[in-house]
């Protein structure tokens, strides 16, 4: 994107994230549960595609994936918005007793839990998390930049340092977003447990960061950011069918365990989404978050057109907010959705925020990570 559209954008989501936020705190006085739900699905939204393009970044530099590179800034500076989400994080921490309902006069259940189920070590957890992943956002981020002004020796020292950097944090960055979901959505029926849970969260944050990357390969134009390729387009898209179809097998395993087990304790939950009017939204979620982009990842031709993947892109980041809108609110509105304007506000206040951040970073950075000694590698990539 041009430096302009840059700029052009940051002030507009600036704009639009602080009206938003002026909004959110009027509805917070007005109703304040239900603006502490809707803020929590908006910051799990924002921050399953923060962290989706914090991993994806890892896993590219641990297995020295040459192909992803001309799209690796974007993913960077989209991980990176994990240090404004950190702050946004803090209006959760502030209502946790709102939200949760284990802070309150605990069930038997709930009481054999309380060793992990306790507001001060609820925020400490909090606050490790977000240590972990900002630590590894911009670290990697600080030196994939640096590449830029070092040596030919220096460049191959600091991919091999990204390599290991990435290889070794792994394990931490999933494990702190697996007990992360467990924490901020799981918690939210603190009598129900899924262990896969976590990844269900991860699956659909990866396939929103892929669908970001795919919104910005079509707004790429001529200049620095033209080495990505239809051939990286297309390799994204089969990305993206590959997550289509991995979010829905998580989903249906949680479910068919479940069912079969039929264990009241497990299946609860279950019967709280499919059992009331919140099962539209679930067959919204069958529809359009799998048969239909998978239907439409199929064709290799829209795979390989930037306009068609960008529109496949946004649908599926639409997709991704109503599921995680089908994990939040049933916990506030048990009998079925009951949409709100705060869900609107605090939508823009938390995605505003973060767009704006990720704008004024990619600005004063090179679109493509120059000096990366793979770099004409990428560029050169080719897929059929």
């Amino acid at each position: 994107m041009h430096p302009d559209r840059l700029i052009r954008l940051a002030r507009i989501a600036t704009i639009v994230g602080a009206a938003g936020a002026l909004l959110t705190i009027v509805g917070w006085i007005l109703d304040p549960r239900q603006a502490a739900f809707s803020w929590l699905a908006a910051l799990a939204f924002w921050l399953s595609i923060a962290l989706g393009a914090l991993l994806l970044v890892m896993i590219h530099h641990a297995i020295n994936a040459s192909w992803f590179i001309v799209l690796r800034r974007y993913a960077e500076v989209a991980a990176e918005t994990v240090v404004v989400l950190a702050l946004l994080w803090i209006p959760i921490a502030a209502a946790i007793r709102a939200i949760y309902p284990w802070t309150g006069a605990p069930g038997p259940d709930i009481q054999a839990k309380r060793v992990y189920l306790n507001v001060p070590f609820f925020l400490v957890r909090g606050v490790l998390y977000f240590a972990i992943w900002i630590a590894a956002a911009r670290l990697l981020s600080r030196w994939s930049e640096a590449m830029q002004n070092a040596d030919d020796a220096r460049r191959v020292m600091l991919a091999q340092r990204l390599r290991v950097f990435s290889a070794a944090l792994l394990p931490a960055v999933a494990f702190a977003l697996t007990f992360a979901s467990f924490d901020w959505l799981m918690s939210l029926s603190p009598d129900w447990y899924s262990t896969v849970f976590g990844v269900y969260w991860f699956a659909g944050g990866f396939l929103a960061a892929l669908a970001v990357l795919g919104v910005m390969g079509a707004l790429t134009n001529a200049g620095s950011a033209s080495a990505i390729s239809t051939s990286h387009v297309h390799a994204l898209g089969k990305l993206m069918l590959t997550f289509v179809i991995f979010w829905a097998y998580i989903g249906y395993a949680q479910l068919l365990l479940i069912w079969i087990a039929d264990i009241p304790a497990e299946a609860a939950w279950y019967v709280s989404r499919l059992n009331t009017r919140w099962s539209a939204v679930g067959a919204i979620l069958l529809i359009g978050h799998f048969t239909l982009p998978l239907l439409a990842l199929l064709s290799r031709e829209l795979k390989r057109r930037r306009r068609l993947l960008a529109i496949t892109s946004i649908w599926l980041l639409v997709m991704h907010y109503i599921d995680i809108y089908w994990l939040v609110l049933p916990a506030l509105h048990p009998a079925g959705p009951a949409p709100h304007w705060l869900d609107v506000t605090t939508f823009a206040a938390v995605g505003g925020f973060s767009v704006a951040f990720a704008a004024w970073r990619l600005r004063h950075r090179p679109l493509i990570p120059e000096g990366d000694p793979r770099l004409e590698r990428s560029i050169r990539f080719v897929t059929r």
